[in-house]
């Protein structure tokens, strides 16, 4: 990969800006720690809010409310992430609920519309123009 012309970005912070002044940051780093014993660390999500935080790694999450301090962790039901299989193994959980709501003819078990599945497209793709160009950019509408 050291030798190619592979122009993935290995880290990036995306600052965002919503209609009516409510802002985000995305940070993305690629690398994780590496040990004999831990080859790979899953992917990790931290979300502060005004009112609280979640921080998860794909199998388990912590919502913690600021307000009170309280922590409440949630099993996700779901298997470790691979980091070889696809995006953390969410491109086969993309697959499995599409043909699972086309078998059983409800469209409700797919989580996410196609609009909003495009919208997020659109701002990863306006992210990827900002890095290689170092400009800003807007969304349509």
């Amino acid at each position: 990969m050291y030798a190619c012309d592979n122009d993935v970005v290995d880290r990036q912070v995306v600052n965002l800006e919503y209609e009516g002044g409510v802002t985000a940051s995305f940070t993305m780093i690629a690398f994780t720690p590496f040990t004999p014993f831990t080859p790979f660390t899953h992917r990790k999500t931290r979300i502060f809010g005004t009112r609280g935080s979640l921080d998860g790694d794909g199998v388990s999450g912590t919502i913690t409310d600021f307000v009170t301090g309280e922590e409440e962790t949630l099993v996700l039901g779901v298997d470790g992430p691979d980091a070889g299989s696809g995006h953390g193994g969410g491109d086969a959980r993309l697959v499995d609920a599409f043909l699972d709501a086309l078998a059983a003819r409800d469209p409700g078990l797919i989580l996410s519309d196609p609009a909003t599945s495009l919208e997020s497209h659109l701002v990863a793709w306006a992210a990827e123009r900002s890095r290689r160009t170092g400009t800003v950019e807007s969304l349509p509408g």
